[in-house]
């Protein structure tokens, strides 16, 4: 019996592409995923479609070539990894059976990004949801939503579910974009260098294009954005470029204001972490190939930093390459032939990223602009205005806000708002959101039953 060479934790773009990597150089894998189908975000639902890609478009095929290249490793689904150490073990809990312990020789997490938290007026309504999970349900279910559908905020991800809803057959009742009139000279600073990523461009032009000739109602250039509603939500009321009041009726509201990363892993694991102005958000430190901080321990993918799937796919074969190298499975030249080609590829890829990022910067969700009333905390229920009141009382980070105030205690441990927790007070401490940082994160990572964690096994698993 031997230890177990590679561990994946989560089955996305950089999961999948780092299993198949892996296993064709003979390193053993096992690849764990919470979700009872692999793909991720981006390729949700691909390996139980058999109607083609349809409204996803020929990028989502790739999905399931690296579902089949991964399919030599061991691929644990619904499986929860709970709980993970800084030397690589994991506490796993899948849908039956006790909780398993593993310890690999190398771990990879690979647990993608998530949406940016959106609190504005109104955004508890029933009736209102992301887009991620508009999204994730047309491609896992074909479900697509009826009655009057507003898309709301900004990103590349709004105008894509815009147009997948219309290859659906559903027009939505009106695209209310709040990207700010972007400096045209911060836009063209970052053309450049997209322009060595010419088919994402085309990409982006083409949604456009679409939009406009199914004659969606587009509202650009819009702040002041609440929903109301009695007890569901009823209308979007917003302010347009011109100044002008506007009220539109709407049975669903998919908000987006772009992703960030999925790091609670990285971040329970005590890795360490940066903070990216550009992309508004946290990041753990990798090298070029992928390990953090932690001697061992690699991250692929978005939960590193917001690149796309196809960067995604990349991070995740260059981690699995250098994996192979510290194994012993191929020599320091060998992995620096493999890799060459995909290196390159994701410089370019990143490339991109800089033009995204001055055409789409975060706006609606904005924490520190939020109204007292707003709810930051759902889990909780606390409100901006009873943050910043703690923090008037002598809070002076997220460990203590939650003494104060439990925000970041409730079954999500924060997920869905530790970045506007952090908004909030360096707004109040008068200091970046850098030094504000977040709450520190401790297992389980999810909630589970406490009978399954008494009744964990001591002994570390071990492969053939």
């Amino acid at each position: 019996m031997t230890a177990l060479d590679l561990l994946i934790v989560g089955g996305g773009a950089a999961g999948l592409s780092a299993a198949g990597v892996a296993r064709a150089m003979d390193v053993s894998v096992e690849l764990l995923d919470e979700r009872p189908a692999l793909g991720g975000n981006f390729f949700a639902g691909i390996g139980e479609r058999t109607d083609g890609v349809g409204a996803f478009g020929p990028d989502y095929a790739r999905g399931r070539a690296l579902l089949n290249a991964a399919g030599a490793a061991k691929l644990s689904t619904a499986t929860l990894a709970w709980r993970l150490e800084r030397d690589g073990r994991a506490f796993a809990l899948g849908e039956e059976g006790p909780v398993r312990s593993i310890a690999p020789k190398r771990l990879l997490i690979a647990t993608g990004a998530m949406e940016r938290p959106i609190p504005i007026p109104g955004a508890i309504l029933p009736g209102v949801m992301y887009a991620g999970a508009a999204q994730l349900m047309l491609k896992t279910a074909n479900v697509a939503p009826s009655g009057r559908c507003v898309l709301v905020g900004s990103g590349p991800l709004l105008l894509l579910l815009a147009k997948q809803l219309l290859d659906f057959g559903v027009v939505p009742s009106a695209l209310v974009e709040t990207t700010p009139r972007a400096g045209f000279a911060a836009v063209l600073q970052g053309l450049p260098a997209a322009l060595n990523s010419p088919d994402l461009l085309r990409k982006g032009l083409a949604l456009q294009r679409a939009i406009k000739r199914a004659r969606v109602p587009w509202h650009r250039h819009v702040t002041g954005v609440s929903l109301k509603g009695g007890e569901r939500v009823e209308q979007v009321v917003f302010t347009d470029a011109k100044g002008r009041n506007q009220s539109i009726q709407a049975d669903l509201v998919l908000l987006h204001d772009g992703i960030i990363p999925n790091d609670h892993v990285t971040r329970q694991l005590g890795c360490k972490e940066s903070w990216n102005a550009a992309q508004h958000c946290f990041s753990p430190v990798i090298d070029q190939w992928g390990e953090t901080s932690l001697p061992g321990i690699f991250a692929a993918g978005d939960c590193t930093g917001i690149w796309g799937a196809q960067a995604a796919e990349l991070s995740g074969k260059i981690a699995a390459i250098e994996i192979g190298r510290q194994l012993g499975c191929i020599d320091q030249q060998e992995r620096d032939r493999k890799a060459r080609e995909p290196l390159l590829k994701l410089k370019r890829q990143r490339a991109f990223r800089p033009f995204l990022e001055a055409r789409f910067p975060p706006s609606l969700a904005r924490a520190e602009q939020a109204a007292a009333d707003t709810v930051i905390c759902r889990c909780e229920n606390v409100t901006a205005g009873e943050i910043r009141s703690a923090v008037a009382q002598g809070a002076t980070g997220p460990d203590q806000l939650k003494s104060f105030t439990r925000s970041g205690m409730g079954p999500c441990q924060g997920r869905s708002c530790a970045m506007a927790l952090a908004e909030i007070m360096a707004r109040e401490l008068a200091c970046g959101v850098q030094a504000v940082g977040r709450h520190d994160i401790r297992p389980p990572l999810k909630p589970l039953p406490l009978g399954k964690i008494g009744a964990a096994q001591v002994a570390l698993e071990t492969v053939p």
